[in-house]
């Protein structure tokens, strides 16, 4: 991390460092590919979005979907971790607590740890066979995770989340019944929240004599972002679908306050430094594709690939007022590029039962973040999905519901770059349920 100060006082550095050390502590602002279900259930939807969620998944694909239509969707993310903290210099003197024989502290669960993911679309055709229109609100992240105030994890964090809803306009143009061209455009309002204590320890400097041995930071910030997309679908032959879209590069400005409290044994208990930040958020240009294919009248088998280029995420920078000595704060990040494969069947229209689809599939997530950046307030891993689920057709309704499992695949982390290091292992996995309603109006 670099930081630009300005004149101080030597008895001042080691507070300003630990401000420094700790500014890392806010959530992060990534979009989650989960939404509606088809894509939770099949895991294949860009190349043949049939229901409203293709507004966020490929909106070229609303050209499917003849009349008026309403959906809402929306899922629940249920998180189970477990990590094991490396200790670092001088940690067992201010955890109280010494780590076991294999290196590493006793094994911490989050109190909480789940997400949300709401979606509420209208599309219409507005010239029949030609222009097709939607509007939508959804929150594309909503997620957040605690742990236990005194656990050995206090010191990386205490409680966080982000929010990001959404508010999108799309359309779609149907050149013929074989090609459609689609786009968004839209505004994002990100919000994140942060809770930890600063460790006392910075750079062999000892401030609990300034701070105590346990000081808070409170971080909070929100903005607003514009977010465009475009997109294409296609039929080439009545029993083949494809789709493409490309999302723009989002850079939100989030402001907000920060603050430090001291803690009960510091020299002056419950003195604060209070100031604001400018943090700046970077979500990546994103390249997705899908296809899919009837092999029979009554079995689907689609495909997607996503693409992020997270390889622009090389810092976090954020400027500070009003908290004296800081100016500015750049955390290195150095992320990689990011991309997820998925496809699945969908076995619809059996006569036995004509408005029922099933449907199963699977995924497979590259995470972007090298291990020295990961961090508990901001995980980020590889990760498996079995994907599963059901909709229902009946006269001019449908209902839907799936459930998605992830495996993380952790590996232990003994190269970290945070303050103090996020050295770890662990295991977890996410199950995801969610549930649509469709109407024809």
């Amino acid at each position: 991390m670099r930081v630009v100060v300005e004149r101080m006082s030597p008895r001042a550095l080691p507070l300003l460092l630990a401000l420094a050390t700790a500014s890392t502590a806010h959530a992060g602002g990534f979009g989650i590919p989960d939404i509606g279900v088809r894509r939770t259930a099949m895991g294949s939807i860009v190349g043949r979005p049939d229901d409203g969620s293709a507004i966020y998944h490929n909106p070229a694909g609303l050209a499917m979907q003849p009349g008026w239509n309403l959906y809402l969707s929306t899922g629940l993310f249920l998180i189970s971790t477990e990590f094991q903290l490396a200790p670092w210099d001088q940690s067992d003197r201010f955890l109280g607590t010494m780590a076991g024989a294999d290196g590493y502290y006793a094994p911490v669960k989050p109190t909480r740890a789940m997400g949300v993911v709401p979606m509420l679309a209208l599309t219409g055709e507005v010239i029949p066979n030609r222009l097709t229109l939607g509007a939508s609100i959804y929150v594309g992240n909503a997620q957040g995770g605690a742990f236990e105030r005194d656990a050995v994890t206090r010191y990386h964090l205490i409680d966080g989340y982000v929010v990001a809803p959404q508010a999108v306009l799309a359309g779609a143009y149907r050149f013929s019944e074989a090609f459609a061209l689609g786009g968004s455009v839209g505004v994002l309002n990100l919000h994140i929240h942060g809770r930890r204590e600063v460790f006392p320890i910075v750079n062999g400097t000892d401030i609990s004599n300034l701070a105590g041995t346990r000081p808070e930071l409170v971080l909070d910030g929100s903005g607003w972002a514009p977010s465009w997309q475009l997109a294409a679908f296609g039929r080439p032959h009545p029993r083949v679908t494809w789709g493409a879209t490309l999302t723009g590069r989002i850079d939100a400005e989030l402001t907000g306050p920060v603050e430090i409290t001291f803690s009960d044994d510091a020299v002056n208990p419950g003195d604060k430094l209070i100031g604001s930040h400018t943090t700046n958020q970077l979500v990546p240009w994103a390249f997705m594709a899908g296809g899919a294919v009837d092999v029979s009248p009554n079995v689907e088998v689609g495909a997607d690939l996503r693409y992020w280029l997270y390889r622009q995420y090389k810092r976090q920078h954020s400027d500070v007022v009003g908290i004296f000595l800081v100016r500015e704060l750049d955390t290195i990040k150095n992320y990689e590029d990011s991309w997820q494969a998925s496809g699945g069947v969908r076995v619809h229209d059996l006569a036995a039962a004509p408005g029922l689809d099933l449907m199963l599939g699977g995924h497979y997530d590259k995470s972007p973040a090298p291990p020295g950046s990961v961090t508990l307030d901001q995980p980020t891993f590889d990760h498996i999905g079995l994907h599963s689920g059901v909709r229902y057709s009946r006269g001019r309704y449908r209902f839907g519901a799936s459930y998605l499992h992830y495996w993380y695949l952790i590996e232990p982390v003994s190269t970290s770059m945070t303050g103090p290091p996020s050295n770890f292992r662990g295991t977890g996995s996410n199950n995801i349920f969610t549930v649509s309603v469709e109407a024809r109006l």
